[in-house]
This record gives structure tokens, sequence and C-alpha cells, in this order.
């Protein structure tokens, strides 16, 4: 089974190794037919791990994201497409015990089962040493993932602005804009709130331009903790 090469690929050696044995053993072989698989069991158990690790790393390394971006990334990095990945690099699919029947029909690059898998290794080694080194080893696994992580970018600027300013106090921002140059057309923006300056953007046009100063305002009071405090 290359319970040894799993392990070395992976950077944990099991205490446990018939938990490694479950965390690869398909349910198609029909194995623990008078019970629930445990092969599925750990697959549920290590995707809240899985979950619970990535949220904690995004929340750390993008203290300015607001929620919805870091549901974003959080989805990408576990989604089941990403993790099949993962385990395709490490040549989890090789391990896997799987029925003849499923092999022979592509079961081994399947992305479904690359993913649940990598998934029910890391609930094994969960049971087999805590949570505390079942993060190690996702942090490990995922750390290009995690490094590579980036809030989406807000698709409407002005209106997340607007959203989060009057949620404060109620008053909306405003937009002075200018013409620096006509030929080619060039405008600046300055973002205005509460009587101070809280972004300034170009572009070729009005619109453009305000839309650039909210980003940047959007941009500014997200990373500055507290900003709003005293108001």
């Amino acid at each position: 089974m290359g319970s040894e090469q799993i392990e070395q690929k992976i950077g944990y050696t099991f205490c446990n190794k018939s938990l490694l044995t479950e965390a690869i053993t398909h349910p198609s072989t029909g194995h623990g037919r008078q019970g629930p698989s445990e092969y599925e069991r750990l697959e549920f158990l290590g995707d809240a791990v899985l979950e619970l690790v990535v949220s904690v790393q995004l929340y750390a390394k993008h203290p300015g994201a607001d929620e919805g971006e870091l549901t974003k990334m959080r989805a990408s990095i576990v989604s089941r497409h990403h993790l099949a990945g993962i385990a395709d690099q490490l040549g989890l699919g090789e391990h896997v015990v799987m029925s003849s029947r499923l092999e022979s029909s592509g079961g081994r690059a399947s992305a479904s089962i690359l993913g649940n898998t990598l998934e029910s290794i890391i609930g094994a080694v969960m049971l087999d040493a805590g949570f505390e080194t079942a993060s190690r080893v996702a942090v490990q696994l995922l750390r290009e993932s995690l490094n590579n992580s980036c809030p989406a970018r807000s698709t409407n600027p002005k209106g997340d602005l607007q959203e989060l300013l009057q949620a404060v106090n109620g008053e909306a921002p405003v937009y002075r804009v200018k013409q620096v140059r006509a030929i080619p057309a060039h405008f600046v923006a300055t973002a205005m709130w509460d009587g101070r300056e809280i972004g300034v953007g170009e572009g070729s046009g009005k619109r453009k331009a305000e839309t650039a100063a909210a980003k940047v305002a959007l941009e500014a009071l997200r990373a500055k903790q507290g900003w709003a405090e005293g108001l």
C-alpha cells in the first residue's frame, strides 16, 4: 500500500498505521460494508479540520479582508478541485485501495476521489495525533495556496464604500472631481466623508476616477483597525 511513501509525502508518520489504511481504502472495495465507511467518516473529519485551519490562517494573513473576502478565499483553497490538484501532485492516487471496476474506469485520476482521500488522510492524522499536528500537516500541504491567497477585488467599490460608511453614522461619501487634462481626458477624484479626505483616484472619466478613489478608500479603511472608533 505504500504507507511509508504516503507518510514521507505528507511529512507525518502514523503511530496507528490502521488509521492510514482506513484513510486510503475507498468504499468501492466493500471494506466495512457491515457498517459506515471509515474512509467517508475520516473524510468528514478531515474536511472540518481543513475548514478551520484555513480559516485561522487566512484570518491572520489578511487583517484587512472582510468576512466575504475571507469566505471566498477559503472556499477556493478547500474546494474539491483544488485539493484534488494537491493530492495529484503528491501522487496519492496510486496509493488508494479501490475496486478493480473503479480503477478501470479512471478512479485513480478522479478529482473527487483524490480530494476526498486528502481530506480522509488529514482526518486520520487528527485522530492519530490531535488537532495541532493535523493543523501543521495541513498548513504544510497548503502552504503555497495560502501564500498566494488574495482577497477578491470588489466589483462595486463605490457601493461597498457607501454601505460601509453609512453603517457607521448614516452619512454617504461624496466625491470631488476635477479634470486635469482634456486630451486625452484625465480626471482626479477625491472621496470625502465626515469632513475628511479618505481616498484619491484617477481615471479617463469621472466615473472611473470616482471608482478608483472609492477603491483606495475601501482598502485603507479595511486595513486600519479601529478606524471608526470614537465617531
